[in-house]
């Protein structure tokens, strides 16, 4: 999925590519640079497509109830149900912007029309990016290694 091509200010930059048909990787890039410029309460400004894929806010009481039956489960467990609860707006916003400090979106190469380069500055590799995983999924994209 990547290539570690130099060394960044958080540790090093990595290179993903987003592949697949041209729409998909529009769709993909343009919903991804939106992300990247707005605030929780900015989430209107993502494309409906995506908006609609996302998971119902939770309750603090869900939440609390998740987290206690998340912290029971094997590693294996654990990415199940994360797998299954899928992103809420707020937490995946949060991921996508670099607020977490493991990464951030440098730039945004486009290829040609069937690819677009994301370059990363992650403080290690490999990062947590299931976030921007997600994404391609929902987009019909697949994260390519180059």
């Amino acid at each position: 999925m990547q290539s570690v091509f130099s060394c960044g200010s958080k540790g090093m930059m990595v290179e993903i590519h987003a592949k697949g048909r041209a729409a998909q990787v529009t769709a993909f890039s343009e919903a991804l640079t939106i992300a990247l410029h707005i605030e929780i309460q900015g989430a209107d400004a993502l494309p409906e497509w995506l908006r609609q894929e996302f998971t119902p806010p939770s309750t603090p009481e869900e939440k609390a109830k998740w987290l206690n039956k998340w912290r029971k489960e094997s590693p294996q467990g654990q990415a199940l149900m994360e797998k299954e609860r899928g992103w809420d707006i707020p937490g995946w916003l949060y991921w996508i912007s670099g607020k977490s400090g493991l990464w951030t979106v440098k730039s945004l190469v486009r290829r040609d029309d069937e690819t677009l380069a994301i370059c990363l500055d992650a403080a290690d590799w490999p990062a947590p990016v299931a976030a921007l995983e997600w994404l391609a999924e929902k987009a019909g994209v697949a994260l390519d290694e180059r």
